[in-house]
């Protein structure tokens, strides 16, 4: 199994060090060339404007669309922004792989970013993490075929479809932590 990591812009190489402590090989996608040449795509946390213009730039659009139709893509804020259905800025690009609505840093701005516990479903051992919330998005399920696996107080931070799992928090700033999501993630992937 390989991961490719959208490296264009955020806390890409804190993936990778998530995945090398965990034995699995990755590589970092700045080219589309890159991205078929893994079995899945981590689409980090940043910000999303930026990344998005630098998705159009790069000419990455079409191809990650493309590819989230039949591999599995994780995205963590900022990733799981670009992943949504329903985007509350105009400027922000939508692969619309997950029926959610993202609202942008609804937890507020960089000053008011927290760690906090985040109660996951019996899909998981470990029950509870902590989470890091940075400029977080909220996310308003669209559908039933979107699963919560994961809850800060009664907001939906963790979230599935069949192919695709998208995080509000960054499972990257706390890898003592959230090890279980990365695990689930890869397991995903083999399904």
């Amino acid at each position: 199994m390989k991961i490719g990591i959208l490296a264009l812009q955020g806390d890409f190489y804190l993936h990778k060090k998530a995945l090398n402590y965990l034995g699995v090989d990755s590589i970092y996608i700045r080219t589309s060339d890159d991205l078929f040449k893994c079995d899945s795509l981590i689409i980090p946390g940043g910000e999303s404007t930026t990344m998005s213009l630098l998705i159009k730039e790069l000419n990455l659009f079409d191809a990650i669309k493309k590819f989230s139709t039949t591999h599995t893509l994780f995205g963590t804020c900022a990733g799981a922004i670009l992943m949504s259905q329903c985007i509350d800025d105009d400027k922000v690009i939508s692969f619309s792989c997950m029926n959610v609505k993202s609202i942008r840093n609804s937890w507020g701005s960089q000053i008011d970013s927290f760690k906090a516990e985040i109660s996951l479903c019996k899909d998981f051992n470990k029950r509870n993490i902590e989470g890091s919330f940075i400029r977080a998005p909220k996310f308003i399920k669209n559908d039933n075929n979107c699963k919560v696996l994961g809850k800060y107080k009664k907001e939906d931070v963790l979230i599935r479809n069949n192919n695709h799992l998208i995080s509000s928090f960054h499972p990257e700033l706390d890898i003592n932590f959230s090890l279980p999501i990365y695990k689930y993630y890869l397991n995903m992937v083999n399904e």
